[in-house]
C-alpha cells in the first residue's frame, strides 16, 4: 500500500504544525507525518510553515489581530515570546473541520519527544518523519541563518533520538539536501518540487539521487512517476485531499500520498488496494 502522510500533522482536523495534530495524525497508524521548521532569533528550531506568524491563523498574546503589512519575522523572535502567541484558536477559514483550540508553535525537539512517546505508549508502528528544511537563498540572514548554520541546528535536535533510518530531510532548496547527504548520510534526503520539469536539473545540482521527490499532485502524471522511479527515487504526491485525486495518485503509481486528511486518505488507499 501507498505511503500515507499527514500534512503538517492533520491541517484538515487539527492546527497545521502542532502537536495535538501530530499526535491525532501518529493515532491513526499511518505511515509518517510531515512538518515545516524555521530558526529563531536565540536559534530554537521551531515547527512553522512560514518564517513568520501568518495573520490567518495566529493571534498576538493580548488576543489582537496581526497585521498582514507588520508580520513577525520568526528568525528576530526568541522562542519565549513565540509560544506566546495562539495559532490554533483562530481556526483556519480553508478547512472548515478544522478544530479551533488553543496552540502554540512547538519546537521540534519536542515534537519528536512528544510523538515518539505517544507512539510507544499506545503500542503503535513507528512513524517516519518527512521533515522540510524552510530556506532560500535569498532570504539567508533575513528570514533563516545559511544552510550550513540552519542544518547544524536542525542535527542537534535530531540526532538524540537516534532515529535517522526514520527521517527524511527534504526542501525545495537544494543546499541542505547536499549537507545532508554529505555530512549526515544515515538521513534520508527528499527533493521537493512544483513541476516535475526541472527534476532532471535539479538532480544536476545534486550531483546525487534522493531518496524521494515531492511533486504537487497536480502536475504528477504516468510518466512522470515512471521518471522518478527510473531516476533511482520514491514520488510523493502532494497535497491531495479529494477522494477521486488520492485515488487516481493510487492508480498512477505514487510511491506516497500526503494529504491534510490522512484518515480519508489511508481509508481510499486501503480500499484501493483491496479491489
Amino acid at each position: 500500500m501507498a505511503m500515507i502522510i499527514g500534512h503538517r500533522g492533520a491541517r484538515g482536523e487539527y492546527p497545521e504544525n502542532t502537536t495535538e495534530g501530530f499526535l491525532y495524525a501518529a493515532s491513526l497508524g499511518i505511515c509518517g507525518i510531515e512538518m515545516d521548521v524555521c530558526i529563531t532569533a536565540d536559534k530554537k528550531v521551531v515547527v512553522s510553515h512560514e518564517p513568520w506568524m501568518n495573520p490567518a491563523i495566529c493571534i498576538k498574546p493580548d488576543k489582537s489581530r496581526i497585521s498582514f503589512l507588520r508580520r513577525k519575522n520568526l528568525y528576530r523572535m526568541n522562542y519565549e515570546t513565540i509560544r506566546l502567541y495562539d495559532c490554533g484558536i483562530k481556526g483556519n477559514r480553508a478547512f472548515p473541520r478544522q478544530r479551533k483550540m488553543h496552540s502554540c508553535k512547538p519546537l521540534l525537539g519536542n515534537v519528536i519527544q512528544d510523538t515518539e512517546d505517544y507512539i510507544l505508549a499506545n503500542r503503535l508502528k513507528p512513524l517516519v518523519y518527512l521533515i522540510e528544511i524552510k530556506s532560500k537563498k535569498i532570504s539567508d540572514k533575513l528570514l533563516h541563518p545559511p544552510p550550513a548554520e540552519f542544518m547544524q541546528l536542525v542535527m542537534q535536535e535530531l540526532m538524540p533520538f537516534g532515529i535517522q533510518n526514520r527521517i527524511i530531510i527534504q526542501s525545495f532548496d537544494m543546499r541542505p539536501l547536499k549537507i545532508i547527504r554529505r555530512s549526515y548520510p544515515a538521513f534520508g534526503t527528499g527533493m521537493l518540487v512544483y513541476s516535475p520539469r526541472i527534476i532532471n536539473r535539479r538532480l544536476k545540482t545534486l550531483g546525487f539521487v534522493p531518496d524521494t521527490c515531492g511533486v504537487n499532485y497536480k502536475y504528477l502524471t504516468e510518466k512522470w512517476i515512471d521518471c522518478i522511479h527510473a531516476a533511482g527515487m520514491k514520488a510523493l504526491a502532494w497535497t491531495v485531499n479529494e477522494k477521486a485525486d488520492i485515488e487516481h495518485q493510487l492508480r498512477l503509481g505514487a510511491d506516497g500520498i500526503i494529504s491534510d486528511y490522512p484518515e480519508t486518505a489511508k481509508y481510499e488507499a486501503q480500499r484501493f488496494t483491496a479491489a
